[in-house]
């Protein structure tokens, strides 16, 4: 193997090696690191979704296009998945984060469950 490709795949392993610790800085997931979703933003974005999207089609009888519309964040981490049989939506933001609002009734609405 030569010399030059040894540093080639070094120089793209630290590359690499660079861009996670930068996204996990950026995300606020290196304690003491203050990035851009710090103090539970993705928690909040997940849970926020979650109820909003189930009231939305639950509560105000919108359709799914309408409140996947209107429960969008920016920047969009939080995505949704809705179980209409059983009246709940499912909201999870980058891969760590979820929380799930199901309808109870006409009264109390949508609630998120712990």
């Amino acid at each position: 193997m030569s010399r030059a490709v040894r540093r080639g795949g070094l120089a793209a392993l630290v590359l690499a090696a660079l861009l996670v610790a930068g996204t996990a800085a950026f995300l606020g997931l290196v304690p003491g690191v203050k990035g851009r979703y710090r103090n539970g933003d993705p928690a909040l974005a997940s849970a926020f979704r979650a109820k909003e999207a189930c009231s939305c089609l639950f509560v105000a009888g919108l359709d799914e296009a309408a409140c996947r519309a209107w429960t969008v964040a920016s920047p969009e981490v939080a995505s949704i998945e809705v179980d209409r049989a059983a009246r709940q939506v499912t909201s999870r933001a980058l891969l760590l984060w979820s929380a799930r609002a199901r309808w109870v009734d006409a009264r109390s609405g949508c609630v998120l469950e712990r």
